[in-house]
């Protein structure tokens, strides 16, 4: 065999090596696009998110990540999962750190509650802070924490050098040591305050409980006289308007008191009357033979 006919050999050899697998490569992925839906969920950040990541739905690995793309402030993620995985409303998409060096995986925590997706719709995520980044957060506040230290410490030195830290520490003793000496001394008193506080609980308690039928009439009692008040209120307003109204035909003249208050004649001649009345009265008892013809046959 020539060398040119192994040469042909050879390269025929490898276009149907690379045909074979490029045939291989397209059945697959045919047959993963059978058995997989893609689904559209948006995150605020992915934090080292990319594609081929695996996707774990409830715990268990159901897809991996297909695309990831920046779309305007968020970050578009396209997610294959097995054709019968549902995404619901009430289900919660989240990119979750995984291990100590910080790895990424998408979380789907199904429901079967909620409303069904469709490949359709844009799905919110949540973004789910790992230790990396609460690291990096613990590093500003250990910061602030050491600049605090920092200025008690310079706070510490200063007053250390007036002499001033020692006299509050020496005040903060002696306050200790007065009100202990203040709570030993008043200790039989504050025992005492307490049993007293106890009986009176035991007495107001009696009080209550052995009572309390009395209590009750009591408050029905009281109940009662609300009630007959109401009424009593109702029958002075309905005098009130009785009133009222007798005082208005009197200013108006209406009926005999009326016209008696309204018209100043009328009152003179009943003035005059009742001064003669009373002036025949007094005459009968000084005359009464004048009056009276009694005859005895």
């Amino acid at each position: 065999m020539s060398r040119r006919t192994e040469i042909q050999v050879g390269a025929t050899v490898l276009v149907a090596l690379a045909i074979t697998l490029w045939g291989v490569t397209w059945l697959k992925e045919l047959s993963l696009a059978r058995q997989v839906r893609v689904w559209r969920v948006t995150f605020p950040q992915t934090g080292g998110l990319s594609s081929s990541d695996e996707v774990r739905v409830n715990g268990l690995r159901k897809g991996n990540v297909s695309r990831v793309e920046l779309l305007g402030d968020h970050v578009l993620v396209e997610l294959a999962l097995a054709s019968e995985i549902t995404l619901t409303t009430d289900s919660r998409v989240a990119i979750r750190n995984v291990g100590l060096m910080g790895e990424k995986v998408i979380a789907v925590d199904l429901s079967a509650h909620g409303v069904a997706y469709t490949p359709r719709d844009t799905i919110s995520g949540v973004y789910e802070k790992g230790l990396p980044e609460v690291l990096a957060d613990m590093g500003g506040t250990v910061d602030a924490v050491t600049r605090l230290a920092t200025q008690l410490q310079t706070i510490a030195e200063v007053m250390d050098k007036n002499g001033m830290l020692d006299r509050t520490v020496t005040n903060f003793h002696s306050t200790s040591e007065q009100l202990k000496l203040a709570v030993s001394e008043n200790r039989a008193l504050l025992k005492e305050t307490m049993v007293n506080l106890n009986a009176a609980s035991r007495t107001a308690k009696s009080l209550t409980t052995d009572r309390e039928a009395q209590l009750k009439r009591t408050l029905d009692s009281f109940e009662r006289s609300a009630a007959s008040m109401e009424r009593l209120t109702v029958r002075l307003d309905s005098l009130r308007g009785s009133l009222q109204s007798v005082s208005g035909k009197i200013d108006r003249g209406d009926g005999s008191l009326g016209r008696l208050v309204n018209d100043p004649q009328l009152y003179e001649d009943a003035k005059a009357s009742v001064t003669q009345l009373k002036a025949l009265i007094e005459d009968i008892k000084k005359n009464p033979k004048k009056y009276i013809n009694l005859r005895v046959f």
